[in-house]
């Protein structure tokens, strides 16, 4: 009875080790760098077609076409307002020069006006480009918040893809170890305490498969809803994007002078390149150059110009409707009208040069003073936006430092720590074989191995999507995804 319950309990162990063994080929998948096949995803395309259809992206970029649009409007305060006119005026009086006039035909060929402040034109267009630039960084802001989400969507499937398979091998390998401890305890061999406890585990990694695989369809809809697809799309991600390697973890300084160097070093290369910080900057200069616009109306006079060409002609009475007056006078009044009124088209031309300046201005309570004054407000709350977006920017980067090197310890550690499990495990095996241990050491040390393995890839998640976090917070790829 013994020896059966013995080699049921052998049987039971082999099927543990079977489990075990396909969770090590799992890992060493992982660590394969084989390229991905034709059907599966990159991470480089994962973020094209994110950018691709980013609806976001697609504003700004419009917002962009819009500000290019604003520089060139600021230079047509160079270009005259043209215009071209027709007019027909009819007019009737009882007595005087008018009486022999029954309308007049005016033809405008040409109008032009032009009025020019030009403190108004040269600050304008400074804010119109600062604007532009502006709209820049702001395609730029969104397409590395974009790059960053989606990474760290990516690698969030690929973390819960591989943890439902070692999950499925650690139940395969629970359900075996029940079956041998129920024949076990049939036989006598095993307790029911074994029994039960075997059971529990059991059910509980069903529970905890069943959680990783909802965890899983959770992170593949909301990645494909990021890439534009349909939430139900399916996706195969490439797991050779989460791969360890011996030169993967970082030799960063933690502490110590070298690594607040290391620290202020990237605090430094973020308030160069951080588009948000520069898009504060010019916010405020776009700020003073519109004040500067503004108070421009009373500092400098308006210029102007205007003129015109074309050709009008009289309508004149007929003869017989307009009264004779007794010589001499009919000749004397004939020319006169003929002078005011002369026959047939004549061509005219005519030019206006002058300056306004607007020193109602200069009262504090005009718009134009009023409205600047405003303006030099709304630039010294930048000012303040700035002082905090600086503290913030420092903090991002020491936190994503602090991550991404705790994340390269961890693989260091969990990798030697994987190791032991096994050793653990191999230990549990023998003296399980020897009757010095029951079969939930055996169980536990089996746990420990595939906690160890999770742990593992979960620091590989954690590595990459560190160096994505701090390339965001650094405004520059300063470090490499894999």
């Amino acid at each position: 009875m013994k020896g059966t319950g013995t080699s049921h309990q052998l049987k039971g162990v082999c099927g543990i080790m079977r489990g075990v063994a396909v969770a090590m080929t799992i890992c060493a998948c992982l660590a394969g760098t084989q390229p991905a096949s034709a059907g599966t995803l990159t991470l480089r395309d994962a973020i094209a077609e994110s950018l691709s259809s980013n609806n976001a992206l697609k504003i700004s970029r419009e917002k962009l076409r819009e500000s290019r649009l604003q520089v060139r409007e600021s230079w047509g305060m160079l270009w005259p307002e043209l215009s071209s006119d027709v007019s027909l005026t009819r007019q009737w009086a009882e007595s005087g020069i008018n009486s022999s006039i029954d309308g007049q035909y005016d033809v405008k060929i040409v109008n032009g006006t032009l009025a020019v402040n030009p403190g108004a034109f040269y600050h304008g267009l400074m804010a119109s480009r600062k604007g532009y630039i502006i709209a820049e960084k702001d395609v730029r802001r969104i397409k590395a918040d974009t790059a960053i989400r989606t990474i760290k969507l990516y690698y969030q499937v690929l973390l819960a893809r591989e943890s439902i398979t070692l999950q499925r091998d650690s139940l395969k390998s629970l359900e075996e170890n029940l079956r041998v401890v129920t024949t076990g305890y049939r036989r006598g061999t095993f307790s029911k305490l074994d029994y039960l406890r075997a059971r529990v585990a059991m059910s509980n990694q069903k529970t905890v498969l069943i959680n990783s695989e909802n965890q899983y369809m959770t992170a593949r809809a909301t990645l494909n809803i990021q890439l534009g697809r349909d939430i139900n799309d399916p996706l195969d991600a490439d797991p050779s994007a989460v791969r360890g390697t011996p030169d993967m973890p970082l030799n960063l300084p933690l502490s110590g002078d070298a690594g607040k160097k290391a620290v202020e070093n990237m605090i430094a290369t973020a308030l160069r390149n951080r588009p948000e910080l520069i898009q504060i900057k010019l916010r405020k200069q776009v700020l003073d150059e519109t004040a500067r616009a503004s108070e421009s109306v009373f500092l400098w006079p308006t210029i102007f110009i205007s003129g015109s060409y074309g050709t009008s002609k009289v309508i004149q009475k007929d003869e017989g409707s307009i009264g004779t007056l007794p010589a001499p006078f009919d000749t004397l009044s004939e020319e006169i009208n003929k002078s005011f009124a002369p026959p047939g088209w004549n061509n005219s031309w005519m030019v206006t040069f002058g300056a306004t300046y607007r020193w109602g201005s200069l009262v504090p309570f005009d718009s134009a003073w009023v409205g600047s004054k405003k303006i030099r407000s709304q630039a010294r709350q930048t000012a303040f936006e700035m002082d905090d977006f600086i503290k913030g920017v420092r903090l991002e980067v020491q936190s994503g430092y602090l991550k991404l090197k705790s994340a390269s310890s961890s693989i260091l550690s969990q990798k030697g720590n994987i190791q032991t499990a096994e050793e653990t495990l191999r230990a549990a095996r023998i003296q399980f074989r020897n009757g010095i241990i029951d079969n939930t050491k055996l169980l536990e040390a089996n746990l420990q191995l595939t906690t160890a393995r999770t742990l593992y890839i979960q620091s590989l998640h954690d590595f990459q999507v560190a160096k994505a976090e701090l390339n965001r917070a650094l405004g520059v790829d300063y470090f490499t995804i894999e």
